[in-house]
């Protein structure tokens, strides 16, 4: 027969158990709950400010993007997290990574640009403190974007990747704000109306860049890959791509960058 201390000693070993399966469930459903509520709401004003710049013409954008009013975990509504073009912290539950890149597709994007253009307000991302990747690429963003205080964006300590290219519509004027973010180690300008001389000054002041992409701008005149002091301060830069620019050859460059990636 079983002693009586072995069976108390075995309840206490199950109830244990079922205390750390409870656990264990309840910090499941911590990590996959709902997302920041600050965080939900913010994103859902930028579906907005989509929806009122193309109408009726998009009746099921980004149908993951639900408002139940608040809602409960479980709604299917009220998680972020599990909305598309989004990824989360499982520890914390912010949102990490925003691809919103080609919103609605290329086509419909290029057709009648005219009355495309996004007016996107920065300030909607100042909710995202743990953001560290953001693709806007291929929507339109008019001047308006620049405008709206794209410096504000190096508050986001851990944004580390942005992606900006295709954004026809975007020019010379953005490169004072962003050369402020400073923590950015993948910027991607390609196929914008950035232009003429390669601005080095502003360029320079992202010294933890590692990937610059600057293709099929209209960037001309001399550019100097070596011997440059300012470019030299790119230390942590393994890639530089001037594909489709014109820069006229110099005693310190490596031919003429029309159609090249150079990888330093």
């Amino acid at each position: 027969m079983e002693c009586w201390a072995c069976s108390k000693h075995k309840s206490f070993l199950c109830w244990l158990l079922m205390l750390m399966m409870i656990h264990i469930l309840i910090m499941a459903e911590h990590t996959q709950g709902d997302c920041v509520e600050e965080e939900r709401k913010a994103l859902l004003e930028i579906k907005t400010s989509y929806m009122k710049s193309y109408g009726s013409e998009i009746d099921n954008f980004l149908p993951t993007w639900v408002d139940y009013g608040g809602g409960t975990p479980g709604d299917g509504g009220s998680n972020c997290c599990d909305w598309e073009r989004i990824n989360c912290s499982t520890t914390t539950g912010h949102v990490t990574k925003l691809s919103l890149y080609n919103l609605i597709g290329v086509e419909d994007v290029y057709m009648d640009n005219e009355s495309k253009l996004w007016p996107l307000n920065v300030s909607l991302f100042l909710h995202f403190k743990e953001l560290t990747s953001l693709n806007l690429s291929h929507n339109s963003l008019d001047k308006e974007f620049m405008k709206s205080g794209l410096e504000r964006l190096s508050s986001l300590k851990k944004l580390e990747v942005l992606d900006l290219s295709f954004n026809f519509d975007i020019d010379n004027n953005i490169l004072p704000s962003l050369m402020t973010l400073t923590s950015l180690k993948v910027l991607d300008l390609s196929n914008t109306s950035l232009n003429g001389n390669f601005p080095t000054n502003e360029f320079a002041a992202l010294e933890n860049l590692e990937v610059l992409d600057l293709s099929y701008c209209g960037f001309n005149g001399t550019f100097e890959v070596q011997g440059s002091e300012r470019v030299s301060r790119l230390r942590k830069l393994k890639s530089l791509n001037l594909a489709g620019n014109w820069f006229n050859e110099s005693k310190s460059n490596v031919g003429t960058i029309s159609s090249s990636r150079y990888l330093l």
